[in-house]
C-alpha cells in the first residue's frame, strides 16, 4: 500500500515578550493544521482541561468519528467524574463489553445513570460512531438540559425522538449551526465533540461550579493561555460565532495565479497578510505563526526551503527545515486605531542542494497571532501587570495560494 506522508513546517514569529515568563507554554498537536478553523481553540481548551488530550503520536485527529464508548468517557471527564471510582460492569451486561475493556466502567455507569442504552440483541456496540441526533440526546441527558426552544431546523420535526434534545442544545447555545439544516444522521467527529464540550466549559451552571453562568473566571483562564484572547464584553455563550467587530482583523490575501516552484526558483511571492486595527486602542503586534505543509515527505529539497516576510521597516528570513519549529523574535510593530499593516510573504528552495525527484503540492497558511492593546485603563484584578491587555484577533482568511513543486 502506498502511504502519503505530510510534512509540517511551523514558522512562528514570536516576540521576546511572548517567550518570557508572562506566557504559558503549551504544545501543539502535530496535525493542528487539519483542525477546522472553528474548532482550533476548542481543541486546545479540551486538551488543557484533560478531556480530549489527543493520541500518543501527539495528533488530535479532528475528522475521526466519535464512537459510543469515547463519547461517554468525554462526558464523564467534562463533568469531572472519575470513572475509576465506578464498580466493574457485570460480565452479563453486554456481550461485547468485558471488565478488562478501558471503557467498561464508563459504559456501566452511563447505562446506570440513564444516559445511554444497549441494543435489543444484548450488545452495547462501543465502537459504533454516534450520529448528531444521538450525540445531542447523550449531551442533553448527561447535563440534564431542560430549557428548550424550537431551533427552526427543517429536518428536525417536533415529533421525532431527538427533537427535544436538539431544541435543548439550541436553547443552551450548544449548537454551532444556525441555518436551516441540522443533519441528524451525520456522524459526530472529534472536532464536533471538542467544540460542544468547550462551550459547556464556558457555562459554570452546566459544569456545576455555579448556579448562574458567571464567565469571569473562564475569561481569566483564557487570557492566561494567550491563545485566543477575547474582548472584555465577549459573551462565551455565543462562542464560535463572529459576534465581535472590534478586534484586530487579520486576512491572508493569496495570489490569484498558480504558483509553480522549481529547484532554481528565486523568491516567490506567496501573497500578503493584511492586519487592520479595528479597536479603539493602539495595538502592539507580537507574533505571527504560519504552517507550511507538503502532501508528501519526498518533495522539494532534502534540506530546506527559505521563508521571508517583509513589511514596513520590517523583514525576517528563515531557513525552514523538514522538521521542527523555527522562532524569530521581535516583530513589535505598533498599529494605530484604523491603521492597516501589510506583510508580504515569500518562499524559495535552497539552491545548490539535493532534491527529491517527486512532484508535489504544498500549502502555506496563517495559523495564529498575538498582540497587545496599549491603553491607560485601570487594572481590574491583581493578575494584570502594566497598562496592556491582550488584543482580540479575528481571522478572515488563513490560506495562501497552493504551490506546486516540480524538480
Amino acid at each position: 500500500m502506498k502511504h502519503v506522508f505530510k510534512v509540517h513546517f511551523v514558522i512562528a514569529f514570536v516576540s521576546a515578550w511572548f517567550l518570557s515568563g508572562e506566557a504559558q507554554a503549551f504544545s501543539r498537536f502535530r496535525d493542528d493544521a487539519d483542525i477546522p478553523t472553528w474548532a482550533v481553540e476548542s481543541a486546545y481548551v479540551v486538551k488543557e482541561a484533560n478531556i480530549m488530550t489527543g493520541f500518543g503520536d501527539k495528533t488530535f485527529r479532528p475528522s475521526t468519528e466519535l464512537n459510543r464508548a469515547e463519547a461517554l468517557t468525554i462526558l464523564f471527564r467534562a463533568k469531572k467524574i472519575d470513572t475509576n471510582a465506578f464498580p466493574n460492569i457485570s460480565e452479563n451486561s453486554f456481550s461485547d463489553v468485558s471488565r478488562g475493556d478501558w471503557f467498561s466502567k464508563a459504559v456501566g455507569e452511563g447505562v446506570r445513570r440513564g444516559w445511554i442504552n444497549g441494543f435489543p440483541d444484548g450488545t452495547f456496540r462501543p465502537n459504533q460512531p454516534l450520529n448528531r441526533a444521538e450525540w445531542a440526546t447523550l449531551v442533553t441527558r448527561a447535563f440534564e438540559l431542560t430549557e428548550q426552544a424550537n431551533s427552526g431546523f427543517q429536518d428536525v420535526p417536533s415529533n421525532v425522538w431527538y427533537s427535544k434534545a436538539v431544541f435543548a442544545l439550541s436553547a443552551n447555545e450548544l449548537l454551532r449551526e444556525k441555518g436551516m439544516k441540522f443533519t441528524p444522521s451525520a456522524t459526530v467527529t472529534r472536532a464536533d465533540a471538542a467544540w460542544t464540550i468547550a462551550q459547556i466549559l464556558t457555562k459554570p451552571r452546566l459544569t456545576g461550579t455555579s448556579k448562574t453562568n458567571d464567565f469571569g473566571a473562564y475569561a481569566r483562564r483564557q487570557e492566561a493561555r494567550r491563545v485566543a484572547i477575547k474582548p472584555k464584553n465577549f459573551n462565551p455563550n455565543l462562542q464560535g460565532y463572529k459576534i465581535e467587530t472590534k478586534e484586530l482583523h487579520i486576512n491572508v490575501v493569496p495570489r490569484e495565479d498558480e504558483i509553480l516552484v522549481r529547484k532554481d526558483s528565486d523568491w516567490i511571492n506567496m501573497g500578503e497578510v493584511s492586519i487592520k486595527n479595528a479597536l479603539e486602542d493602539r495595538v502592539l503586534l507580537h507574533s505571527l505563526e504560519f504552517k507550511f505543509i507538503f502532501e508528501k515527505s519526498n518533495v522539494g529539497p532534502e534540506e530546506n526551503f527559505f521563508f521571508r516576510i517583509k513589511g514596513e521597516s520590517f523583514a525576517r528570513e528563515i531557513s525552514v527545515g523538514h522538521t521542527g519549529n523555527v522562532f524569530i523574535s521581535g516583530i513589535e510593530k505598533y498599529i494605530l486605531p484604523g491603521e492597516e499593516k501589510v506583510f508580504t510573504v515569500f518562499l524559495k528552495p535552497k539552491k545548490d542542494a539535493s532534491y527529491y525527484s517527486t512532484k508535489g503540492t504544498g500549502t502555506l497558511s496563517l495559523f495564529q497571532s498575538t498582540a497587545s492593546m496599549i491603553s491607560n485603563f485601570v487594572k481590574q484584578d491583581s493578575d494584570r501587570k502594566g497598562n496592556y491587555r491582550f488584543a482580540p484577533v479575528g481571522f478572515e482568511g488563513r490560506k495562501f495560494t497552493p504551490m506546486t513543486f516540480r524538480p
